[in-house]
């Protein structure tokens, strides 16, 4: 210390280094004494820190080169806190609308629901289809066809047996209106073939007076012995009506050509629905020689009971087949007198 008990410098100066007007307090070292601020090379300090070189202002500590007075700031990364190199900081994602999320687990529920939905529809209407089909009537073998005999239907009918009976007769409504409609079979029962076999069926009243009568038909030339064939009669039911009674009379056949040798494939039935009739369609194939004429196809459904419930008669298209050639048929039945259980269909043709 000096005289004055202040301290000197480390060549003796007082505070400060050189004279006032020398650099700030402090040396070439850092705070409290350094290179930068609070002292520089301008007033109010010199060049050198309170004590010249040495501490507590000199090259070491409590004063070197790094903190808490260095070059710059406080340490910080090469970019803005507390962002990287740049831009503003960084701050909490943005939210996101949950709208997409919720319409596409919507969209996907309802693919689901229909993928579902046709599934049960299917699985249902396919059992249905199966239980139809289980219920349909099953055809009867179709009935061969037999050539008549080589003489002539009057020398045959005097050799032979002519006779003829109705089987099966019964009565039922029309489904809409007023008819009665009558259906039957006709069996040869002779040993000769009939020529257009029918039934009479006379209706009575009370008292057995007959009110009227009509014939049970059927669209066939000849009947050979042995076979049978459908016949059906519709006519307005009358007032008092208590019963029915029918009779055959045969007569011989005068048809003169053959019968053609037809045969029959793709049927199919189709049950009533609703309002919609019974149905069986098919193909008809000529496989004679000669062309057949009038082909016809006759249908008869059958009961349970395997009596006859009701009879259609169609015209194959085209009416007549030449030989390999085919037509297809469709018989549309509306009225039964029960629900059929089998079907049968035969095919006539002739060779003029």
């Amino acid at each position: 210390m000096d005289q004055q008990g202040a301290p000197l410098g480390a060549a003796n100066h007082p505070p400060g280094g050189y004279p006032a007007g020398g650099a700030p307090p402090g040396g070439h070292g850092p705070p409290p004494g350094g290179y930068g601020p609070p002292g520089g090379y301008g007033p109010p300090g010199g060049h050198g820190p309170p004590g010249g070189h040495g501490p507590p202002g000199g090259y070491g500590p409590p004063g070197g080169y790094g903190p808490p007075g260095g070059y710059g700031p406080r340490p910080q990364g090469f970019g803005p806190a507390p962002g990287g190199f740049g831009g503003a900081p960084v701050g909490p994602p943005p939210r996101r609308s949950n709208l997409a999320l919720i319409l596409g687990i919507g969209c996907g529920a309802v693919f689901l629901l229909c993928i579902l939905a046709g599934a049960v529809v299917i699985y249902f209407s396919t059992g249905v289809t199966a239980r139809e089909i289980a219920r349909l009537p099953e055809p009867l073998p179709t009935a061969p066809v037999a050539d008549p005999p080589a003489d002539a239907p009057g020398a045959a009918a005097e050799r032979g047996v002519l006779r003829a009976e109705i089987r099966d007769l019964r009565s039922f409504p029309a489904r809409a209106g007023k008819l009665l409609h009558f259906v039957g079979e006709i069996h040869n029962t002779g040993t000769v073939p009939i020529g257009s076999p029918s039934a009479k069926i006379t209706l009575y009243g009370a008292g057995d007076v007959a009110l009227l009568s009509g014939d049970c038909a059927t669209q066939v030339r000849l009947l050979p012995p042995g076979e049978k064939v459908p016949c059906a009669f519709a006519t307005q039911r009358p007032p008092g009506l208590a019963t029915f009674k029918a009779e055959v009379a045969p007569a011989p056949a005068t048809f003169r050509g053959k019968l053609a040798k037809l045969s029959i494939a793709d049927t199919k039935f189709t049950p009533t629905r609703g309002q919609s009739p019974y149905q069986v369609a098919g193909r008809i194939t000529n496989e004679s020689a000669f062309a057949a004429r009038s082909v016809l196809a006759i249908v008869s459904l059958y009961g349970a009971d395997g009596k006859i419930v009701s009879v259609g008669q169609i015209p194959v298209a085209g009416g007549d087949l030449a030989p390999s050639a085919s037509g297809e048929f469709t018989a549309s039945i509306v009225d039964v007198a029960d629900a059929p259980a089998t079907w049968q269909v035969l095919a006539v043709g002739y060779s003029e």
